[in-house]
């Protein structure tokens, strides 16, 4: 299964795909970044976290809506 990372900024309404290459939010799904591994997925979202406190990150099952770790 892959997964993919989401990010809204505390001002937005929702949450939009992520480009982790140009490093955009909220690009159209099929330049969204497609993540393998669950435990890397998590650790990205982590990261961005810390770079980026005024963003929510949420890693969700691509193809799904399915959220399975949000950064706090």
């Amino acid at each position: 299964m892959n997964y993919m990372i989401y990010a809204k900024h505390k001002d937005d309404k929702q949450f939009g795909p992520v480009d982790l290459q140009s490093g955009r939010v909220g690009v159209g799904l099929v330049f969204a970044t497609l993540i393998p591994d669950i435990e890397k997925a998590r650790g990205y979202a982590t990261q961005l976290k810390e770079k980026c406190p005024d963003f929510t990150w949420q890693v969700r099952a691509a193809g799904k809506s399915k959220i399975v770790f949000t950064t706090q």
